[in-house]
């Protein structure tokens, strides 16, 4: 198992976890927000939990409220990677636009991506599936690459266009598209489109920009071997996580395994370690296919 834990994200700090909920600070602010992972008991006290100037609270359905300090909802906030920035906005499902498990994620693909672009002599394509406002396919577009951003919401298409003109990026070098993922694969083995890395961070559940539906666990073998056949045979990679209750780490490089093509893989777990001990937060499992030919 190789471990990814995010521990050094410029103006995002985990404070405290516990009782179903975290305690953050986010772009300067000190944010409380629901946590289901989070079994165990607080470390910090109630006076320092009392002190989030902006709390969301979880509702049945699975959504969320924020109640501000104030009443006013925090403006113009902005989290920096690198140089680049994104900008952060509070959702009604208790979401910042930014999920910070995925910091270690950008610099491994970063890392995999200038290796292979070394190696090939020219830029990169690279497929970004599922990429909701874009932080993966701005960070990877930094270094040179071609970047195809597929998601099925026109507001987060729209919140990844501003973060890459926030960050001063040319636009051409990331198409973003309004499409179902299964149908982009589809349309790419048709025309014979080929990527040289794909990341793919899918939802335990959701619908695609036609209402189709997606259900991990009943499509993602079937994604993955798409994915597969996309990918060019000159030592590409393939990301692929899950946050989906129940499926482990294992299970996504048996996954991985059902394409019997030559590759490298590696699997383990996604979490962010919190700012004042070592304790991590759990935030999902991965497996990452290299070296693919």
């Amino acid at each position: 198992m190789n471990n990814l834990i995010s521990d050094n994200i410029l103006g995002y700090e985990l404070l405290d976890s516990g009782h179903g909920k975290k305690l953050e600070i986010i772009a300067g602010l000190t944010v409380e927000r629901p946590c289901p992972q989070a079994i165990w008991a607080p470390r910090l006290s109630d006076l320092e939990w009392s002190r989030a100037s902006s709390v969301c609270i979880r509702k049945s359905d699975g959504g969320g409220t924020w109640k501000h300090r104030g009443d006013r909802e925090p403006q113009n906030l902005v989290l920096e990677y690198e140089s680049l920035k994104f900008k952060l906005k509070f959702t009604s499902f208790g979401h910042c636009g930014v999920f910070f498990e995925q910091q270690a994620v950008w610099d491994l693909l970063r890392a995999e991506a200038l290796k292979l672009q070394n190696e090939l002599g020219r830029p990169l394509k690279f497929l970004n599936l599922f990429g909701y406002t874009g932080c993966a396919s701005i960070a990877m577009a930094a270094t040179g690459a071609e970047v195809f951003h597929v998601d099925s919401s026109k507001g987060v298409l729209n919140w990844g266009r501003e973060n890459a003109e926030l960050s001063k990026l040319d636009l051409k070098k990331i198409k973003f598209v309004q499409e179902d993922v299964n149908a982009f694969i589809k349309h790419s083995l048709k025309k014979g489109f080929k990527y040289d890395g794909i990341l793919a961070d899918p939802p335990s559940w959701g619908h695609g920009a036609n209402k189709e539906v997606w259900e991990f666990d009943q499509m993602i073998s079937n994604l993955v071997s798409d994915c597969f056949s996309v990918l060019t045979r000159e030592k590409s990679f393939f990301f692929l996580s899950s946050h989906t209750h129940g499926v482990q780490a294992e299970a996504l490089k048996n996954i991985m395994n059902d394409h019997r093509i030559k590759k490298d893989i590696v699997v383990g777990e996604l979490g962010v370690r919190h700012c004042h001990d070592s304790r991590i937060l759990p935030a999902g499992i991965y497996s990452l296919a290299k070296n693919i030919y």
